[in-house]
């Protein structure tokens, strides 16, 4: 499949969560193809605009290529062949010329709730500050308690965590799939499904290829996890039939259960005035046509 002889360039972004994704899909490679030198990569790591406006939600400022237009950039320009990303950040029609080659092994797909003192979000007190930068995030939040003030917090996993527990913040909210890549395990409490639906992919790293480049599309192909790409594309057909964006307050999740799939799903306008949520047994053969067409359901109500 490869000459061996030109190193492959990764790209991603700058950080430690990005870090460790490219580090998690060599090892998925290597496990795969033993007999290539450890060196057999180049990674390439760049700042997003996602990354240096951080004092604004996202739903202000763009759309999901926000974490990814500086790398699709390059990626188109050939400077990179495989660009790894949080599949949650992917907006569901990627620029002309790239596509999603392969999906890795889902990890923990639950939203928690981190605090100093490891507080459920059934216990914590009245009134408390919540940092969040996600629409979906703060209006289930408000669904569930609505007593509690919330404010925009950005920047990284650990500079998150860093402003709860310097007092900036009461809590925060974060995905357990980066808490756990990042071995990160105290003062996480995960929430329930059943009361907060966690964002489109969540937990599932994907593998972006250019469209016309079989070799790298073979490769990636070969290092999918058939479970977490079935579940990635009802939830990005889910995604695709309401039209989803930052700006469109949206979760879904597809979870295997033997020749089917449980399909949870929520959304809402933007203010949270109006919103569904809800969840179906959807065929695993027709399950990307069922599931697109909840999600056009829902956006012709909202």
């Amino acid at each position: 499949m490869f000459n061996g002889k030109k190193k492959i360039i990764l790209g991603s972004r700058k950080s430690p969560l990005a870090r460790k994704q490219v580090e998690i899909f060599k090892k998925s490679f290597f496990e795969k193809f033993s007999n290539y030198p450890k060196d057999f990569f180049k990674e390439i790591y760049l700042s997003t605009k996602g990354d240096l406006v951080i004092d604004k939600k996202l739903s202000e400022i763009g759309n999901k290529g926000l974490f990814t237009k500086e790398i699709d950039n390059a990626q188109i320009k050939n400077k990179i062949d495989i660009s790894i990303h949080s599949l949650k950040d992917l907006p569901y029609k990627l620029p002309d010329g790239l596509i999603i080659g392969g999906y890795l092994s889902r990890e923990d797909y639950r939203d928690a709730i981190i605090s100093p003192k490891n507080e459920t979000i059934s216990k914590i007190k009245e009134g408390s500050n919540i940092g969040t930068s996600s629409l979906r995030r703060e209006i289930q939040l408000k669904i569930i308690r609505p007593d509690l003030k919330i404010n925009i917090i950005r920047g990284n996993i650990q500079t998150r965590i860093k402003k709860v527990l310097n007092g900036s913040y009461d809590a925060t909210l974060l995905a357990m799939a980066g808490l756990k890549r990042l071995e990160i395990k105290d003062k996480a409490n995960p929430l329930n499904i059943n009361d907060f639906i966690p964002a489109v992919g969540q937990g599932i790293i994907a593998l972006v290829v250019r469209a016309d480049d079989q070799t790298f599309i073979e490769l990636a192909d070969k290092v999918t996890d058939v479970n977490s790409k079935i579940e990635a594309l009802s939830e990005r057909s889910f995604l695709h039939g309401i039209d989803g964006s930052c700006q469109t307050p949206v979760g879904a999740l597809a979870l295997l259960q033997k020749n089917k799939i449980l399909f949870h799903y929520f959304a809402s306008n933007r203010d949270g005035s109006i919103y569904k949520k809800g969840k179906k047994y959807v065929s695993i053969k027709t399950c990307e046509e069922e599931c697109y067409k909840i999600g056009k359901s829902l956006s012709k109500i909202l």
